[in-house]
């Protein structure tokens, strides 16, 4: 049997804490159960929520074990497609502001590099 293939806008019809659907590598998941569970909090997830959310869960670095845990919640295959949504996809906070996963992208790359440059700035500095 072939797997179920599941488009953009029945991903985003699963969007809420308590019915959460998450796209990661072409595969769809339903994360709901997980919610509670997950390391980060279930927050985090959804700011994945109603979108292609690979780069948000690989640029977190997540362990192979990780991506073990996520063929449990597996429910079929993205089938990808334009948004259903009216606002174009733009996802909003609960406060009403635009949510982006593009700082904890860029943060997750400078935060390493900015340590490192911290460290080697006290050495140099204890060398004085």
């Amino acid at each position: 049997m072939a797997p179920r293939q599941i488009s953009l806008a029945e991903v985003e019809k699963h969007v809420a804490y308590d019915d959460l659907w998450l796209v990661i590598a072409g595969k769809v998941y339903d994360v709901t159960a997980f919610m509670d569970d997950h390391p980060g909090g279930g927050e985090i997830m959804l700011n994945a929520a109603g979108k292609d959310g690979t780069d948000d869960f690989e640029d977190v670095g997540h362990s192979p074990n990780a991506y073990e845990q996520l063929k449990k919640f597996y429910i079929g295959e993205y089938a990808g497609g334009a948004s259903g949504r009216a606002d174009g996809g733009v996802k909003k906070s609960a406060t009403g502001g635009m949510t982006t996963s593009g700082f904890g992208a860029l943060g997750a790359t400078l935060l390493p590099v900015a340590v490192l440059v911290l460290a080697l700035l006290a050495a140099y500095v204890g060398r004085l």
